[in-house]
């Protein structure tokens, strides 16, 4: 298993390709709303086993010490191998090596559980993301 930040654009595509066979195909999120205006500006995550593109997140500042957390997919064939876990760490550490003590996420509902467990708290009512309910939720790093 590897992770990697994807400065490389065929890194990139790969993360592309994840989120659109899990968000796009899977989950029916609209192409126009997966590929948004944030995409330069954050920090995309590959993660590779066997050197085959199976999971990805991104993250990005929102401004003092906080960052969003977006993104997080992990192909179908590798759901249950705790890889969602594992990127979600990688970005923990990454984000508080580069100065940063707070993170948020939209988590969808069913999502809630495994986002707790890796510390998160719910703060916020539910809301409606491109169909699919939601609640902001937050850790300190």
């Amino acid at each position: 298993m590897e992770l990697k930040i994807t400065d490389d654009q065929k890194y990139y595509n790969q993360c592309l390709e994840i989120r659109k066979e899990v968000f796009v195909e899977e989950q029916n999120v609209p192409l126009e709303m997966e590929v948004d205006e944030f995409e330069k500006e954050a920090v995309n995550i590959l993660l590779t086993l066997d050197e085959r593109p199976i999971g990805t997140v991104r993250y990005r500042d929102v401004g003092e010490g906080l960052i969003k957390v977006e993104r997080m997919a992990v192909r179908k064939i590798a759901r249950g191998l705790h890889l969602g876990q594992t990127l979600m760490n990688f970005v923990h550490i990454h984000a508080e090596e580069n100065g940063y003590t707070r993170a948020k996420l939209g988590a969808q509902v069913h999502a809630i559980k495994f986002y707790e467990k890796l510390g998160y708290h719910v703060a916020s009512d539910e809301f409606d993301d491109a169909g699919i309910p939601h609640k902001y939720m937050e850790k300190e790093l």
